[in-house]
Formats: structure tokens, C-alpha cells, sequence
């Protein structure tokens, strides 16, 4: 037979009976019949079996349990001590089952959505880095992205954002034509150097465009990796060879 035991719920008295098999179902854990609070039955346990066989002038256990019940909360009623003996042993149980059931399902979905991430990364984002991360809707999440993954993203560039001025293209002694031109950015942010390529036109109208020139070639003396900041102007000048000895016009094309 399971050993009976007595308790008292902490905030409104009430005291019920339960035995050991309820104690083990939520770890002691029961619910209040009478004001539905939730407390820990172990915190004031007494043993009926044991308190029962020490009762004096008691023939019964019925007759030891009303001693003890009775000696332990003297302002409760009768109708207290038998309407009240109730616990809500299975709604507790229940919500201890599956409180581990949310916990696991938001760790599934939340691992779901980091490999979602790291999928659209590196098969669509990091591939087009150089084209998404120079718009501007994108470059928030490069930026973000590249601070958990250490990646160095690429200033950000508009060659609309450039205006060429005061161009010259003169032949030296040697047969090479010299360039000299102000570059100016209009942007609002700071924009690395641009590519460009020289194009000079003959007196019918045929154009002779150079080479495409990267930074590190017509900035030999300066760091081609700074940037040219807001509304800064840039004089560049540099030489190049080209096949036309005669030309009438030219051009400087910026290209990205």
C-alpha cells in the first residue's frame, strides 16, 4: 500500500492528501483545488502512515488523520478538510511534458533559419558582391554579414558620381600622349578611384580608345586605395601610347 501523505497550500491553507505516486509525477510539484496556485507539496509534508501509528486515543487511522489534520491548521472547518482534498496533479504534469516540446521546436527553428542564411549567402550574396554591394538596399546586409564573417566589403562606388574636368592631351617629345584632367566627386560618401580609358578621334571622326587604366597604373606615386572624399577635386596626370600620331578630339571615359 503507497504511503499517504498530508499537506498545505502556502497561500490560501487548504490542505490535502496525496500519496507518494503524486509527488513523483511533477518532481513535488502540484496545483492548488482551491486557489489554483502552484507550489512545491514537499515543503510541508507530514506522513499519515507514521504521524498515525504515534496518535494516542485514536482505535482508527481515520481517527488519527482528523488529529493531525486538525492539530496542524485548528481554524479550518470541517467541510474544509474533505472539500479540499483535491490536486490538479494532471494539468501540472501535462504542462511539465511539454514545456520542453516549445523549447525544442524554437531550437529546430531557429537553427532552420541559420542555415536558410548561410545557404542564401554563400550560393546568391557572396557571389554577386560586387554588384549587390554597391546598391544600396543590399549593402546593409554586406555590412552586416561581413562583421560576423570578416569579410572586407568594397567601398562603395558610383561613377555617375564623378565629374571629369579641365582634360588635356598633349604629345610629348618622346611620342607618348600625356593626360591631364581634374577629378571631382559629387557623391555624398567617399569613392575610390576609377577606371578609365583615354579616347582620341581623328579629323573624320574615328575614335582610338586606349587600354582601360586601373588606379595603381595613372597613380603611380599616390596610394590608389584612398578614397577621394565629398566634393574633393583630384588633379591626375599620366602618359600613355597610342597608334594615332594626328587626332583632332578626345575624351576621357570613366568606366566601372
Amino acid at each position: 500500500m503507497s504511503e499517504t501523505f498530508l499537506t498545505n497550500c502556502p497561500h490560501c491553507k487548504s490542505v490535502f492528501k496525496l500519496r507518494r505516486e503524486h509527488l513523483e509525477v511533477a518532481s513535488g510539484h502540484v496545483r492548488c483545488g482551491n486557489c489554483h496556485s502552484l507550489f512545491l507539496a514537499t515543503d510541508s509534508l507530514v506522513s499519515l502512515d507514521k504521524e498515525s501509528q504515534k496518535a494516542k486515543m485514536s482505535e482508527t487511522v481515520e481517527e488519527a488523520e482528523e488529529q493531525i489534520v486538525s492539530s496542524a491548521i485548528p481554524e479550518l472547518t470541517q467541510i474544509d478538510k474533505t472539500d479540499h482534498y483535491q490536486l490538479d496533479i494532471e494539468e501540472e504534469s501535462k504542462e511539465v511534458k511539454e514545456r520542453p516540446h516549445y523549447i525544442k521546436w524554437s531550437f529546430y527553428g531557429l537553427a532552420s533559419l541559420i542555415l536558410v542564411y548561410l545557404g542564401l549567402w554563400f550560393f546568391y550574396l557572396w557571389p554577386n558582391q560586387g554588384s549587390l554591394g554597391q546598391q544600396e538596399s543590399w549593402r546593409p546586409i554586406y555590412q552586416a554579414s561581413c562583421s560576423v564573417f570578416g569579410c572586407q566589403l568594397a567601398p562603395r562606388q558610383d561613377i555617375n558620381q564623378y565629374r571629369v574636368n579641365a582634360i588635356e592631351v598633349n604629345i610629348t617629345r618622346g611620342g607618348q600622349k600625356e593626360v591631364s584632367m581634374v577629378l571631382k566627386n559629387v557623391a555624398e560618401f567617399p569613392q575610390p578611384y576609377p577606371k578609365m580609358r583615354v579616347i582620341l578621334s581623328d579629323i573624320k571622326g574615328k575614335q582610338f580608345p586606349s587600354p582601360v587604366y586601373k588606379p595603381q597604373y595613372y597613380l603611380p606615386q599616390v596610394n590608389h586605395n584612398d578614397l577621394i572624399q565629398p566634393n574633393q577635386s583630384v588633379h591626375i596626370a599620366f602618359t600613355f601610347n597610342n597608334e594615332i600620331a594626328d587626332y583632332s578630339g578626345y575624351q576621357v571615359e570613366l568606366v566601372e
